[in-house]
């Protein structure tokens, strides 16, 4: 086995991504600073994801938590898969869930089966094509995701640098051509973001 071959195996493909690498765990502060809650509150992302009674939820590149855990709390009869490739993340999400007696939240490293709700937050950027199709491919039927990511056709004091972020275009472009219908939702909450629920 060639050692491309193996290091392939071991790492994400991520063609197509805009930024090189991907977030790194050791940041996980910049993550959960609470000014993000200026432009990019909690309680309304978990408005737009709009849970039906009892789905099944897919944070897709959970990162901390943040937004899974709040997900669960709102819908303690919905069920929450964090999904993130970084085992770190992952124990801190079950640290987290554990601490706030939420029963209702799984932290995995791979997801299987179908979501009635899929949310991807700043992770658009980061990920390959492949991953966008395996977004796609864990919807249920007449599910829907919601896509928030750093607007990178905008002035903005927030965020990856231009050249690491889609501007909405691009990034309907991309979800397009990975099988989905997508559609531009933008929310006056999130000034530095755009948003696209996609089906």
């Amino acid at each position: 086995m060639s050692d491309h071959h193996h290091h392939h195996h071991h790492h994400h493909d991520r063609t197509g991504a805009k930024q090189p690498e991907i977030f790194s765990h050791e940041r996980a502060a910049r993550l959960d600073d609470p000014k993000r809650e200026q432009f990019a509150p909690t309680g309304r992302l978990v408005e737009l994801l709009d849970v039906p009674h009892g789905a099944r939820v897919l944070d897709f590149g959970a990162g901390t938590g943040r937004y899974a855990l709040a997900i669960a709390h709102t819908h303690p009869r919905a069920t929450v898969v964090a999904y993130d490739v970084q085992p770190e993340f992952l124990a801190m999400i079950r640290e987290r869930a554990h601490a706030a007696n939420l029963h209702n939240v799984e932290a995995v490293g791979e997801h299987h089966g179908a979501f009635e709700r899929i949310l991807a937050m700043n992770v658009l950027h980061e990920i390959g094509d492949a991953d966008i199709r395996a977004m796609r491919e864990a919807l249920a039927p007449g599910g829907s995701a919601l896509i928030v990511d750093w607007n990178g056709g905008i002035e903005r004091p927030e965020g990856p640098p231009n050249d690491h972020a889609h501007t909405l275009d691009e990034a309907l472009a991309r979800l397009r051509a990975a099988g989905f219908h997508a559609e531009a939702r933008p929310d006056p909450a999130f000034p530095y973001h755009f948003i696209i629920t996609a089906h």
